[in-house]
């Protein structure tokens, strides 16, 4: 399911558009809830014995989003590595197709304790291997 972002004023910077670097908490806001509606938010990813760090960050932009605007932020796995996925992603003025952002987000998995990279446990892959939040 995608992500909805309403614009406000603390998110435009003084050209009255949305700052480049809100996309980066627009994606993570995406990418965390879209764990969470596929049962993987915190614990259940933590609980088994793995965390998930953003590694890398890709974004280009398109075109401006405005105050009052309405974003909407797809995501889907694009591979997996050995103990990475990335992850395209795709924002959109919401009930529309003109795309506002695209890029990859790559993350990595990690043992908790040491933050060293670990494989992508099995059952998480199986569990994200088909889910996709419909482009």
């Amino acid at each position: 399911m995608p992500t909805l972002q309403k614009i406000r004023y603390s998110d435009c910077d003084p050209q009255g558009i949305v700052f480049n670097g809100n996309y980066a908490r627009y994606w993570d806001d995406a990418a965390t809830d879209w764990l969470e509606e596929l049962g993987l938010g915190g614990p259940e990813v933590g609980g088994n014995g793995v965390e998930v760090v953003t590694a890398r960050l890709e974004i280009d932009f398109k075109s401006a989003a405005r105050l009052g605007d309405t974003l909407q932020t797809t995501i889907r796995v694009e591979r997996f590595g050995t103990a990475s996925m990335d992850i395209d992603v795709e924002t959109t003025l919401a009930g529309s197709d003109q795309v506002v952002a695209t890029g990859k987000l790559v993350w990595v998995f990690v043992d908790p304790e040491h933050f060293r990279p670990v494989p992508v446990p099995e059952h998480i892959k199986d569990r994200l291997q088909n889910a996709t939040s419909s482009k």
